[in-house]
């Protein structure tokens, strides 16, 4: 008997692994395919959200906790395990393309100075001598410094590492078919390696994570994937400097070795993980739009993952039942709260929560 069953090898299994397995609890991980080779993989690393004034406290303070985790976490797999994450402060750009988006960027440096956090407004000429790669004609630029991202290709497996370097268990190519109860309460799983028995399940399978509960499931916690598209570009470093969010939701961050990450579509197609001509052409265009430079990039690769995403767009951690806790639906948030999901489920595991989880609760009501 485990004390803990992780079903999910994403970023957020691995990171609860690595937290479980720190605090000397026996981790079994199982992964239905490779570690961080879904949504992990199809992320670009940020550590924010992406419209932070349209998210409600619960969750702001969710992102707070967990970015003040991030450098920690980040040093701690790079000493432990030799993999560098890259967490840089590379800092974002919002371009102002209408006069719309500009008085809405000077609400949101307010927004984000009320909350203690640093803003710019550039005009025109300030914003192209920050990012040169941005468009001509910009009229400005919202600037946001202290954002950073991490390397998320290597978030995940590095987690993974540093938590079997703790004693956990590993165990990718396993699915998991159908999970064990036994005395009014979830026992762990049946995988395709066999039965793993533990005294607390965790479920983090990401949009795959509603098709475990059975067949009545806590509507709250249904995942629904949402397949997002990305383009890997090469270009020399330091093409872009920051990272770049335009109005659409559209994103490009660059890497230390130049490489530049831009996507990303959203789209409501089922468990399809087809890369499209539609979905990179639209990604395509919104580099060309907002980084004109950046169009004459080598395109190097193209992928697509499935984020899951929830009836109200909200994560859900808390227990399901006896014995099982769900870690899951956190959309395209997953890089961003690995750090604090983790420690919410290690309370949880321990019977040591104090913090008011109602807004993530699995069974919560749901419109």
């Amino acid at each position: 008997m485990r004390d803990v069953l992780v079903i999910g090898g994403g970023i957020v299994g691995t990171a609860i692994a690595e937290r479980l397995a720190r605090d000397g609890l026996s981790v079994t991980l199982a992964e239905r395919g490779a570690i961080g080779r879904e949504a992990s993989w199809a992320a670009a690393g940020l550590l924010t959200p992406v419209h932070p004034w349209n998210y409600p406290e619960s969750m702001l303070q969710l992102d707070a906790e967990s970015l003040a985790l991030w450098p920690a976490l980040a040093a701690r797999v790079r000493s432990e395990v030799g993999i560098d994450l890259e967490m840089r402060a590379t800092g974002l750009v919002m371009p102002i393309e209408t006069d719309e988006e500009a008085a809405e960027a000077q609400r949101r440096v307010a927004w984000k100075r009320d909350h203690g956090e640093s803003a710019e407004l550039l005009d025109a000429a300030a914003a192209r001598e920050a990012e040169p790669a941005l468009r001509d004609d910009a009229l400005g630029a919202l600037l946001l410094p202290d954002l950073a991202q991490v390397r998320n290709h290597r978030a995940a497996p590095g987690l993974a590492a540093a938590a079997a370097r703790l004693g956990a268990q590993i165990q990718e190519d396993t699915a998991v078919l159908c999970l064990l109860h036994q005395g009014g309460r979830v026992c762990g799983a049946r995988t395709t390696g066999g039965d793993v028995r533990a005294r607390h399940t965790i479920l983090a399978a990401g949009a795959w994570s509603g098709a475990l509960l059975g067949e009545a499931p806590p509507a709250a916690a249904v995942t629904t994937p949402a397949r997002g598209q990305i383009l890997l570009l090469r270009t020399r470093p330091g093409a872009l400097r920051h990272m770049v969010l335009g109005g659409d939701g559209a994103y490009l961050v660059p890497r230390a070795d130049g490489r530049v990450l831009a996507g990303s579509s959203v789209e409501y197609v089922g468990f399809d993980r087809s890369v499209t001509v539609a979905g990179t052409s639209k990604v395509a265009a919104a580099v060309e739009r907002l980084t004109p430079p950046l169009a004459a990039a080598t395109l190097e690769a193209t992928w697509a993952g499935l984020r899951p995403d929830t009836p109200d767009g909200l994560p859900v951690m808390g227990e399901v039942e006896p014995g099982l806790i769900a870690a899951t639906g956190h959309f395209r948030s997953g890089i961003m709260l690995a750090p604090v999901t983790a420690e919410i489920v290690r309370d949880l595991v321990r019977g040591e929560s104090t913090r008011d989880l109602a807004p993530f609760d699995p069974l919560r009501d749901v419109v």
